[in-house]
């Protein structure tokens, strides 16, 4: 496996110190001089780590005073890249958990079929769980894996917990992009009962469908998130 660049290095460095709470909302990192030197890197390298910080809202820069991290929205999930729950949320001061709800093999429904371009009734994999932050349920997802894709996933325990990196490290599978839809509705009775919500309540409700290396669907995964945890994307001016 190819190493990762400097300055991705220097980017998951800092992002984990601000989830592990050894770099506080508001606190201020050292210069760039200061951090060229502690990672034994240009000054360039540096600034391309806190390009990425700042574009992930992770830090805030203010012209004259210096990088400090973000306390925007500490519940949020972020989108602006392909990647698991728990990154999304990384910088939450929550701890990130999963409850399974389900883990089989089942028979393609007609919606599933028509993306994976299978038949109905088609074997594929489904896994099914409850994402929740310090113990309280944020997000209900409804994960379906084509079964070529990973014959054995639902056989053994996801890597980490983490659906994206178990296809990528156990099953070889390159993620290259994802399209997603959100749009409102309304919880229904057993996603209610999973998300400890009351029936009928407002949810945000997105579908994603994720491609591999060769354009190939990977996975299509149903979420419904409450209203509690926002999910956050910056949106850049042309």
């Amino acid at each position: 496996m190819a190493r990762a660049p400097r300055y991705r290095v220097i980017y998951d460095d800092i992002v984990s110190q601000i989830q592990a709470g050894l770099l506080a909302p508001a606190a201020q990192l050292p210069g760039e001089n200061d951090l060229a030197k502690q990672y034994g890197v240009s000054r360039m390298t540096v600034r391309q780590a806190l390009d990425l910080l700042d574009t992930d809202r992770f830090v805030v820069r203010r012209h004259g005073s210096g990088t400090f991290v973000s306390d925007l929205a500490k519940r949020g999930r972020r989108l602006n890249r392909l990647r698991s729950f728990a990154d999304e949320l990384a910088g939450s001061d929550g701890a990130v958990a999963s409850r399974i709800v389900r883990s089989e093999t089942a028979a393609a429904s007609a919606e599933v079929a028509g993306v994976f371009g299978v038949e109905e009734g088609d074997t594929v994999n489904r896994i099914t769980r409850v994402r929740l932050i310090e113990g309280t349920p944020a997000a209900l997802q409804d994960a379906w894996v084509p079964y070529a894709v990973a014959p054995s996933l639902c056989r053994e325990p996801l890597l980490g917990g983490s659906l994206y990196r178990t296809l990528s490290e156990r099953y070889g599978v390159q993620l290259r992009y994802a399209d997603q839809s959100m749009t409102a509705a309304l919880l229904e009775s057993e996603q209610a009962e999973l998300l400890d919500a009351e029936p009928g309540g407002a949810v945000l409700e997105s579908r994603r469908t994720t491609y591999g290396g060769a354009g190939e669907v990977v996975e299509f995964t149903t979420s419904w998130t409450r209203p509690e945890f926002p999910l956050l994307l910056r949106i850049d001016a042309e």
